[in-house]
């Protein structure tokens, strides 16, 4: 006769609670759930990960996102400032860094046609470093 080890009610909570969060973890998250999450457009969420920024998982034809991306992005490089941001961070005027914008020297994007420029923050570090 084999004889099973019986656990407690609380190591199986834990063994549970454990698990519910390894999973919450690990969750995949469409393109529309991340530019929610991030507040920006899924136009946008798309070209970050065009750039390299957020890496992706296919699962069949669909496009899912882990969470330890979205958390690596949010903590990371992902920063998006405004241009008034940018204009404090390089002590300049706001209509110096749109100046920018229009030569093509930074680079920009807007969340809808007509709305502000919005740039990540490791384009306004690419900027400094090069010395524009």
């Amino acid at each position: 006769m084999v004889s099973r080890k019986r656990t407690s009610n609380a190591e199986e909570s834990v063994s549970r609670t454990d698990l519910i969060e390894q999973l919450k973890k690990n969750r995949l998250f469409s393109l529309p759930e991340v530019a929610n999450i991030l507040n920006i457009s899924v136009q946008t969420l798309r070209r970050t990960i065009a750039a390299g920024k957020i890496k992706t998982v296919y699962i069949g034809r669909f496009v899912r996102i882990q969470t330890k991306e979205i958390d690596q992005f949010m903590n990371g490089e992902k920063t998006i400032l405004t241009v008034q941001e940018t204009a404090e961070v390089f002590n300049v005027s706001s209509a110096a860094i749109r100046a920018l914008i229009k030569a093509g020297k930074i680079q920009a994007f807007r969340l809808t046609g007509k709305g502000p420029f919005k740039i990540l923050k490791s384009e306004v570090e690419r900027v400094a470093r090069e010395g524009s």
